[in-house]
């Protein structure tokens, strides 16, 4: 009789915590896709919710949850494209030869080397390996990178730190496109740093924003959006650093194209956008 009582106890226990789970996987799935403009959520209870939620799954919070729910335009946004032959000129001078390196065609110096891919996204790299430095710090990748940015010429004033990390023994800064006070993603122009000096560079860029019509669009509560993290098991355990709206263009949408950086441009919409401590960029979008 009490081992019948100890099994219906246990498939009793069995059976609240399944429950549990599909109650809670119903709660996170009504709170996302709510759209009830009488419950915007960003009250205090909610975002204590959803904070227990992101712990559930270790994902941490450094930052505070914005409450405001702007309205914004979309934006029509045009990629740069360049010439790789002056593209060459510019990073390495007047004396290379060319390599077709995996569907690219590179222009190479010694260690040097910088391809135009698609044509619309300069690679650079430099695989010299005399140290310039005994040690690096974060500043000093920097400062390595903004010198470099002048050097080749680029705009000095549309761009903002986006991230810097630390590792493997080198460092990744990225620069990100800021119009307005708005990043704009996906622009970058990206730096591997390290003793030797910059190892490699890309820049894959916007030319230009302009807003598509008087049309304005309001975005998801930032608490609501977090909640789709939930589901993506790669940022378990990471720590959010940041938490903005961006402008966000993802270039899978237009023209079908197997390679993203094929596109030449598109609409852009605001979604927030979430970094995390190594680096991670989520994009979370209203859909």
């Amino acid at each position: 009789m009490d081992g019948e009582v100890n099994m219906d106890w246990s498939k009793a226990k069995n059976i609240l915590i399944i429950a549990f789970i599909i109650t809670n996987v119903f709660l996170v799935y009504v709170l996302i896709n709510s759209r009830s403009i009488d419950a915007p959520m960003v009250g205090e209870g909610f975002i204590e919710d959803v904070k227990v939620f992101l712990l559930e799954k270790d994902i941490k919070l450094a930052v505070e949850i914005p409450r405001n729910i702007p309205s914004l335009p979309l934006f029509s946004m045009k990629y740069e494209t360049y010439d790789p032959q002056n593209i060459a000129n510019k990073f390495l001078g007047e004396n290379y030869t060319t390599e077709t390196i995996k569907g690219n065609v590179y222009y190479i110096d010694n260690e040097k080397k910088v391809a135009v891919r698609n044509g619309n996204e300069i690679i650079y790299e430099d695989e010299g390996t005399r140290h310039r430095f005994n040690s690096l710090t974060t500043q000093m990748a920097k400062d390595l990178a903004e010198e470099f940015i002048k050097d080749m010429g680029f705009d000095l004033g549309d761009y903002r730190l986006s991230i810097a990390t630390y590792k493997e023994g080198a460092y990744y800064i990225e620069y990100t496109k800021i119009i307005d006070d708005y990043y704009f993603e996906k622009s970058y122009m990206r730096f591997n740093i390290g003793l030797t000096g910059i190892n490699k560079f890309e820049r894959y860029w916007i030319e230009s924003a302009e807003p598509y019509d008087s049309t304005k669009i309001t975005i998801m509560s930032a608490p609501r959006a977090l909640l789709k993290l939930l589901t993506m098991e790669e940022i378990f355990g990471k720590t959010i650093e940041d938490i903005s709206i961006c402008y966000y263009l993802d270039p899978q949408k237009y023209i079908g194209a197997s390679d993203p950086r094929n596109t030449k441009g598109g609409k852009a919409a605001p979604v927030w956008r979430i970094v995390f401590n190594d680096g991670t960029k989520i994009f979370l979008e209203d859909n």
